[in-house]
């Protein structure tokens, strides 16, 4: 299983993640509590492994900005209105980020399967792209089957880690709040645990 921690705004977070051993680190651009500059992205994407992937979480970016992060990162996650022809620019690159507030929203999430890379579910909530911390109706991914490798967002942590592990057709957790001290500063503490109770599966 596939471990994204983002969210990230600081070196000591990154370091950290890294020894933990995380598989994907996500910085996020558009307009959050968690946003980090272009020059913090660059500052910061030179803590990332060789052999992990740096992610630039963006909201409705142009053409312009998305390949601008592409020059930073190795892959950008689309966490806004992007069509599946605008992602598809960037095929395997792209993460399409989708909040799921019914069953009729993954079918919506198929329609990017061709597309992109992988796909990201996360909650619902109005008005908020994501960093909610809200669980969705997990249940709601029983006997589904995807054609991309998809990722599970939305207030995980190390109390139901176990739990997410569990959910059919995941292949990675994205970790942001669940594991915060305030927004954008990883708990050192709760960022540990959460790998050890997902390593220990």
């Amino acid at each position: 299983m596939k471990i994204k921690v983002c969210g990230l705004t600081r070196s000591q977070d990154v370091q950290l993640a890294a020894e933990l051993g995380a598989d994907l680190f996500g910085f996020v651009m558009a307009p959050s509590p968690r946003q980090v500059s272009w020059l913090d992205l660059s500052r910061l994407t030179q803590w990332v492994p060789s052999g992990a992937l740096a992610v630039a979480v963006l909201v409705n970016p142009s053409q312009g900005e998305a390949d601008r992060a592409l020059e930073l990162v190795d892959r950008v996650q689309f966490h806004g209105a992007e069509t599946a022809e605008f992602c598809g620019r960037y095929g395997r690159r792209a993460i399409k980020a989708l909040r799921i507030k019914d069953a009729s929203d993954l079918d919506r999430a198929r329609s990017y399967e061709g597309s992109v890379g992988a796909i990201l579910l996360d909650s619902y909530v109005p008005g908020v792209a994501g960093g909610t911390g809200k669980i969705f109706a997990w249940e709601l991914l029983l006997g589904q089957r995807f054609r991309c490798p998809v990722y599970l967002a939305g207030g995980l942590n190390s109390d139901n880690v176990t739990e997410a592990l569990k959910v059919e057709s995941v292949q990675g957790l994205d970790v942001s709040s669940g594991l915060e001290s305030s927004p954008g500063h990883k708990d050192p503490l709760k960022l540990s645990s959460f790998f050890r109770a997902a390593r220990q599966q």
